[in-house]
């Protein structure tokens, strides 16, 4: 594999000098760079050309470059040369990623958060609009100016470093708004402790809206994160694309946020963001003073390039419990203290197999957990499936579940107790539907829109396959693994 991590200082494609390495991640590196012939700074990912996510990466930055709206962070070219692909993208030295600023200064005011997210939704309106989408809007890729512009980072091309995909990229993206807009709101994560940000609570089960948590969040606001991260909401309908959430916003009526004040060290407030201004201030000393103007040109340009410094390493850190670049997908595994056969009434006599049930967690993917046998894929007039309960031994905060199946064609869903539960339910409507799967692989890994946290999952088996073995139909579980 071509080495994509040179030396500081190296002269890429003939016009981009190497300043500093930002980010070196699986043979992956991002660096802060200079672009010679126009004279400006911009970042580059630098990707050996055999790397397994290289054509991905190219074909991700070019559908994003042809995304025209100011508040992406744009993508200038996607080239390759001497056995490496270069993704350059425009540099905003003065920008911040929310977790930045959330940690230097605290939770935004619902004025200035709600400004935010609306640009935010509605860019990620238009992007959708061409068929793309982020899958990876977190406090890391949503940045805000000093003026109040928010800037998105990474569209298309952070999903494709991460391969991160979704069956419903509209509202994937639309859940990842309402967790950047309750981090606004809150200092608080609703998926547990990430991006240098503490957990948000939960009460059973559901995830403590906004005005729980904080104090003089509006009733409007705080409803419309409850309606995009709750699967239940307290009141409306889901919102469940960037074009409603962002519709929904602006009905709310709202203090417009006064113009962030001309001296430096006054308190932050934010504008509504202009599409039409510039990203990085500009200057021209006068004929009198072109000398101390010239010093003071210095000294902002060394200023904007450290700040420029700054995002990178904020873009490029931890976030707090995980150890990547974005904070979402480095999973830990959740041991199972114990696993239940699942046949509730009516329709099912209450059992179903349970001396297999430890086979299914035993970490041996040739033993299996099975069904009974059916006369029919949808079991019987009155049973509408069977399952398994994972109990996790308390509540915690769980993001994915992976299934090896004996054989493929098992429909199935991914079910959750609330939190508060402290024995497994008995009936199925106690647990609510975090996923699904229609004519499953017979291995199939499940990860959800929305953290959950719960003790209980309940494997849910609603369609079974033809059993191979013999007539009838008939599935199961050789292995399960939770991971939060």
């Amino acid at each position: 594999m071509a080495r994509a991590t040179p030396e500081v200082g190296t002269r890429i494609g003939g016009r981009y000098r190497l300043a500093e390495l930002m980010r070196d991640y699986d043979g992956i590196a991002f660096w802060h760079a200079t672009d010679e012939m126009l004279a400006r700074p911009v970042g580059i990912y630098l990707i050996p050309e055999d790397h397994d996510l290289a054509e991905a990466v190219v074909a991700a930055a070019q559908a994003a470059a042809n995304i025209d709206d100011p508040r992406f962070v744009r993508i200038l070219d996607a080239v390759r040369t001497d056995q490496v692909v270069h993704v350059i993208q425009e540099w905003i030295p003065t920008a911040r990623p929310v977790r930045v600023v959330l940690a230097e200064e605290g939770p935004l005011g619902p004025a200035d958060a709600q400004v935010m997210i609306t640009e935010a939704a509605e860019a990620l309106s238009v992007a959708h609009e061409a068929g793309l989408a982020h899958l990876r809007l977190q406090p890391n890729t949503v940045l805000i100016t000093p003026a109040g512009q928010v800037k998105i980072f990474g569209l298309c091309v952070e999903a494709a470093l991460h391969g991160t995909s979704a069956v419903d990229p509209a509202r994937a993206d639309t859940r990842g708004l309402a967790r950047v807009l309750y981090a606004m709101l809150t200092a608080k994560w609703p998926e547990g402790e990430a991006f240098g940000l503490p957990a948000a609570p939960y009460e059973n089960g559901a995830i403590c809206t906004p005005r729980q948590v904080r104090a003089g969040v509006p009733d409007a606001v705080d409803s419309i994160v409850d309606r995009v991260l709750n699967p239940r909401p307290r009141a409306g309908s889901p919102l469940r694309t960037p074009a409603e959430l962002a519709a929904a916003i602006r009905k709310v009526p709202h203090r417009t946020p006064s113009p962030p004040p001309a001296k430096p060290s006054a308190p932050r407030t934010f504008a509504p963001p202009t599409p039409s201004a510039a990203s990085g201030p500009s200057w021209r000393p006068s004929n009198a003073t072109r000398g101390a103007q010239i010093g003071v040109a210095f000294v902002l340009a060394l200023g904007l390039s450290l700040l420029g410094w700054q995002i990178a390493r904020a873009i490029g850190s931890g976030s707090g419990s995980n150890s990547d670049a974005t904070g979402a997908d480095t999973l830990q595994t959740i041991p199972i203290a114990d696993v239940i056969d699942f046949d509730p009434a009516p329709g099912g006599d209450q059992t179903e197999n349970p001396e297999q049930a430890p086979l299914a967690v035993d970490g041996k993917a040739d033993t299996t957990w099975h069904t009974n046998r059916y006369r029919t894929a949808t079991f019987n007039k009155s049973k509408p499936g069977v399952g398994l309960v994972l109990d996790l031994g308390h509540a915690q905060v769980v993001r994915q579940v992976k299934l090896l199946l004996p054989v493929a064609g098992t429909w199935f869903q991914i079910r959750a107790a609330g939190a508060s539960a402290s024995t497994a339910p008995t009936d199925l409507d106690s647990y609510l539907v975090l996923s699904s799967a229609d004519n499953a692989p017979a291995e199939d890994t499940l990860r959800f829109a929305y953290a959950t946290n719960t003790r209980f999952i309940l494997i849910w088996l609603t369609r079974l396959p033809k059993d191979p073995s013999g007539g009838g139909y008939r599935s199961g579980i050789s292995e399960v693994t939770v991971s939060g």
